[in-house]
């Protein structure tokens, strides 16, 4: 609902508590899903924010784990950070990150997003500076480490979701309504 107030924001809807017998429910603005935040407005903030502390956590665990002395070694890391901390920071991605791999202005892949992907590309950084065990520039960290630079990591993680749907079979549930889709983006020119 447009706030006229405050023109180009909205202005959340109240939501009633339901009362079943002796039990009242009340309305939250979240809720967690099969593994992914859902809130009100289908923004994903909070699931991102979710999957970067994630992120964050499971990198700094194996922070732990590799030590100069008496550690693992890099090349052991980067099999944990493609293997372990990529898949539970990236789950779901292709559902909640789709404003994060645009590269649009404005309201459409606008700041937030950008946020967000240059606060996990921290975390991508953290990884790999364990993996090298030196610092420098990011690019060049992402070429010792042997890792992709995580704009094409997360890119990748959605094009893998999107080959896995259309590659299903016609007595799947999806199937026909991924086929819509996709004449519908095709119809529009859409890439």
């Amino acid at each position: 609902m447009a706030d006229p107030d405050n023109p180009g924001k909205t202005k959340p809807v109240h939501r009633p508590s339901i009362t079943l017998s002796s039990h009242t429910i009340q309305p939250s603005r979240s809720h967690k899903f099969l593994g992914i935040i859902i809130d009100e407005e289908l923004r994903f903030k909070e699931h991102a924010a979710y999957a970067l502390a994630k992120g964050t956590k499971y990198t700094m665990t194996c922070q732990r784990m590799i030590r100069a002395t008496k550690g693992m070694r890099g090349r052991w890391m980067r099999k944990l950070y493609e293997g372990v901390v990529i898949p539970k920071m990236l789950y779901a991605a292709d559902v909640w990150c789709t404003d994060l791999i645009s590269k649009g202005r404005g309201k459409e892949g606008g700041r937030g997003a950008r946020g967000f992907v240059l606060k996990m590309a921290r975390v991508h950084r953290m990884a790999a500076i364990l993996i090298t065990g030196r610092s420098t520039a990011s690019d060049l960290l992402d070429v010792h480490a042997n890792i992709l630079p995580f704009q094409q990591i997360l890119r990748n993680h959605c094009h893998r979701a999107t080959l896995r749907l259309t590659t299903l079979h016609a007595s799947h549930p999806l199937h026909k309504g991924i086929t819509a889709a996709h004449r519908h983006l095709a119809k529009h020119n859409f890439d």
